[in-house]
């Protein structure tokens, strides 16, 4: 084990020791040098945290902070011998070094900061830790939650040579930041998350509330800014917004700009008297800022005062008559008025003026599309729009489909393919709603001509597969139906329309005959499961017992033992097994009873031999083995199957007559006296068995000591 070197790595404080103005800075920092001069390491390490929470700046309290976790460390290193608390000491101390000052206190440490980092990676590598950003980032998310921040920080930014970790790797810096009180670097490394991730709102809330929060006001309200283009009604971004532009209009009472900015604010806020007055200060500020004219008459058709909005457009379109916004707000209170023609005529303007304007799009179909067929609207729209027709019809097509208005979306879709043939798009849009409407033959042909348009498009490809696996599905579900209603013929043939088959499938089949009472299908079709799913023990087990059913017991042991050889804990297959096994003995053993009692002693004993050795607790067939070695005058041989087959069953007492007699002929007569009492003392039939022994037992009375 590597020996971790004994040093405290202290840098000097004395000439940056600076007087703090705050009023518990001083008592915290007192008491650190003071723990940390009596080797009180974690007491130092917890006063100089408090002592940089009150004032992060100070860098005294950031060397004592470091020095102190470097001391700890060592003392872990060295005495406890505990590599793993070494290494998160290290760690800390390594963040404040690195990552928590400016770019200027971390070139004056860099001395110290390679013997640390030297430190730090002689405990990593005798604790054997993984270095991998997986398990860096890991790592880094468990200190966090154990309270560790300043190790967490650390091994956060390590984790950065993964591009997947660094987004959540920097927001998470950023957040150690803010806990830490260390405002700026939280913003900065915010920022660096949000360059990754300028799309995440939770993120740039943050990083938004700590740019106000450290005076960076323009930066704070760019990103309030964006955030209420994502979600307007958050009230916290609004309340921030407000607050700063009060602030901004106390600087600057007269400025046009900064209070038609405060009276949208309240606009959104839906504080609208406020909001007139802040307009109406602006405009007599700035009376040439159209957009507060149209911020005024936003608000007047918000308040539903649809004719006193339509002055305040009507004001600006005298002077700015292709004004695009003043046209399409005076279009919708025009329809709010129900002068749909005079609405129209203006959205045609727009779209005139701006042919991708969606809301004037959508707008102008949410008038007409109401009051006309399918069929008109199609026709309607190609008259009035023929340039954008393709773009309109497509997104009321999506519209419809979004409201599960299958057979309207998907009569548009057909219409916008045959104005533009080129979008991969419409094509998948078309076979989804086709597929929902469970006419998947018509959702593939849609697609393979996709394909064949598009050969190298994934999103057809996968559509492809996706439309495949639902019409298998419901094929599947018009099966089961079938099947638990016991009509087993349509289930088949729900089943074989499914291609390729696969082993679901086959055993829906095999099943559905065997219910039938078909086995001899019922078997095929299991098998073909089998060959499409071949480590499946039950389907093998199912083959057997069904060929045991037909009493072909040699296929049944077949499968049986091709059961458990692919799961040897097949409970029911073992159970099986054993009950096949004992019944093939039994036939075997009725056939090797018949050959003796027909005196065809060499066969009947070649089947014994298969029985005993599969079953070598058959007491029968060792009785009847011994039989047959009688007649053959091995009688040591037959006295030892007699034995074994009495032990097994002693109701056989016949057994005991049979030993005595071997013995008999063996000159044995202690031991043939001995067994003719045992047949005397349990038989019970007066027959001649019986008199011969009791004769032999009086006769063999010399031999009874």
């Amino acid at each position: 084990m590597n020996k971790i070197l004994r040093f405290m790595c202290v840098l000097s404080i004395s000439a940056l020791v600076s007087n703090p103005v705050f009023a518990d800075f001083k008592e915290h920092f007192d008491l650190g040098q003071q723990y940390l001069a009596n080797y009180q390491y974690s007491g130092a390490i917890t006063e100089f945290k408090n002592a940089l929470r009150i004032n992060y700046l100070d860098n005294s309290a950031r060397i004592g902070l470091i020095n102190s976790y470097l001391a700890r460390g060592t003392y872990y290193a060295n005495t406890d011998k505990d590599y793993a608390k070494a290494a998160d000491d290290y760690r800390a101390a390594l963040f404040y070094l690195l990552y928590y000052p400016s770019a200027n206190q971390v070139k004056n440490s860099s001395q110290a900061i390679v013997q640390v980092s030297s430190n730090l990676n002689k405990c990593l590598n005798t604790i054997n830790f993984d270095t991998s950003a997986a398990n860096r980032f890991k790592t880094a998310k468990q200190l966090r939650a154990e309270g560790n921040f300043a190790a967490a920080g650390y091994e956060f930014n390590q984790s950065l040579s993964d591009k997947s970790f660094i987004k959540e790797s920097f927001e998470q810096t950023g957040d150690i930041m803010k806990l830490l009180g260390n405002d700026p670097k939280a913003a900065e490394y915010y920022r660096k998350a949000v360059a990754v991730a300028p799309n995440d709102i939770d993120l740039r809330l943050s990083y938004a509330k700590i740019l106000d929060k450290i005076g960076s006001q323009d930066e704070a309200v760019n990103e309030y800014n964006y955030i209420l283009t994502k979600m307007d009604d958050n009230k916290e971004v609004l309340y921030s917004l407000e607050r700063i532009y009060k602030r901004k209009l106390e600087e600057s009472p007269n400025d046009a700009s900064i209070t038609a900015n405060l009276g949208a604010i309240m606009q959104k806020e839906g504080n609208f008297d406020e909001a007139l007055r802040y307009y109406s200060k602006a405009e007599y500020l700035d009376p040439s800022n159209v957009n507060t004219r149209i911020n005024v008459g936003t608000l007047y058709q918000q308040k539903g005062d649809f004719k006193t909005a339509i002055t305040a457009y009507d004001s600006i379109l005298t002077l700015y008559p292709d004004n695009v916004l003043a046209n399409l707000y005076k279009a919708q209170s025009l329809a709010a008025l129900e002068d749909k023609k005079k609405a129209l005529e203006l959205y045609r303007k727009v779209l005139s003026l701006d042919p991708d304007n969606q809301i004037a799009q959508n707008d102008m179909i949410n008038m007409v599309r109401d009051t006309m067929t399918t069929a008109q609207f199609v026709d309607y729209i190609k008259k009035n729009n023929p340039t954008n027709a393709s773009n309109i019809l497509y997104n009321y097509a999506l519209d419809l489909h979004k409201q599960n208005k299958l057979n309207d979306s998907i009569a548009i879709y057909n219409e916008v393919i045959k104005l533009t043939p080129s979008n991969p798009e419409v094509y998948v849009n078309l076979a989804i709603a086709q597929g929902q409407s469970k006419d998947y033959n018509a959702a593939l042909s849609t697609l393979n001509t996709a394909n064949t348009k598009f050969p190298n498009n994934t999103q057809v490809k996968d559509a492809i597969k996706s439309i495949k696996a639902q019409s298998t599905d419901e094929t599947l579900s018009v099966a089961a139906d079938y099947y638990n209603n016991k009509d087993y013929q349509s289930a088949i043939n729900e089943y074989l329309k499914i291609q390729p088959p696969t082993s679901d499938t086959m055993l829906g089949v095999a099943s559905a005959y065997q219910n039938l009472g078909d086995i001899t299908n019922a078997i095929e079709y299991y098998k073909k499961a089998l060959n499409l799913a071949p480590n499946n023990s039950d389907i093998a087990y199912y083959i057997a017992a069904l060929y045991a059913d037909k009493n072909d017991l040699q296929n049944a042991k077949i499968y049986a033992d091709k059961s458990i050889a692919l799961n040897k804990n097949n409970s029911q297959a073992n159970e099986f097994l054993e009950s096949l096994n004992a019944q093939v003995a039994s036939q075997k053993l009725e056939q090797a009873i018949n050959l003796f009692e027909a005196a065809k002693y060499n066969e009947s004993l070649n089947l014994l031999n298969q029985i005993i050795s599969s079953e070598p607790n058959d007491a029968y067939a060792l009785y009847y083995r011994g039989m047959i070695y009688d007649n053959e005058k091995k009688y040591n041989e037959a006295i030892n199957d007699y034995k074994k087959a009495i032990s097994i069953n002693p109701d056989l007492t016949i057994i005991n007559y049979l030993i005595a007699i071997d013995y008999d002929s063996l000159s044995q007569y202690k031991n043939a006296l001995n067994y003719y009492k045992a047949f005397t003392s349990k038989y019970t039939e007066q027959d001649d068995y019986l008199k011969y022994a009791q004769t032999r037992v009086g006769e063999l009375k010399q031999y009874d000591k």
